[in-house]
This record gives C-alpha cells, sequence and structure tokens, in this order.
C-alpha cells in the first residue's frame, strides 16, 4: 500500500483558499444541507474557542494525535470510493 501524502496538513483553511486563490486554481466551497444539526459543529466551535484563547491549540492537537500508537488487533475500515 502506499501512503497519503498530506502537504497542506499544517496550514489553515484560510491559508489554503488563499493559495488557491492567487495560483488560479479552482476552488469552490459548499456547506452540507445537514451541516447546522451535525455534532462535528459542536467540537468545530470548541476547536474555534482553544484557538481564541490559545493560537497554537488546533496544531498541538494535531501533532499530539500523530504521536497516538493504534493497536495492531483495532479493526480499521478499508477505504471505499467517495
Amino acid at each position: 500500500s502506499v501512503p497519503r501524502w498530506k502537504p497542506l496538513r499544517h496550514v489553515y483553511e484560510k491559508e489554503i483558499v488563499l493559495y488557491a486563490h492567487f495560483r488560479a486554481l479552482g476552488y469552490f466551497s459548499t456547506e452540507c444541507v445537514y451541516a447546522p444539526h451535525a455534532y462535528r459543529g459542536h467540537a468545530r466551535a470548541l476547536l474555534k474557542d482553544l484557538e481564541a484563547t490559545r493560537a497554537n491549540s488546533v496544531a498541538a492537537l494535531g501533532h499530539s494525535g500523530r504521536r497516538l500508537q493504534v493497536a495492531t488487533e483495532v479493526a480499521t475500515k478499508t477505504l471505499g470510493a467517495c
């Protein structure tokens, strides 16, 4: 298997949009109709509040998440077509 490569993983969404704008790349953003009722909105609001109090909190969470190790006996989902 080929590992995934995420070159913009550490970049904020605003900076990605600016990069796409200045490089004249096609970029569009739409919100799912179910998004206002999704639980992830609460998690996003929490992250925004954390970032308001400490600017690098989102980067620190990502760093600590990458350091976690998953046990080999944990079942993982296979990737499918989107």
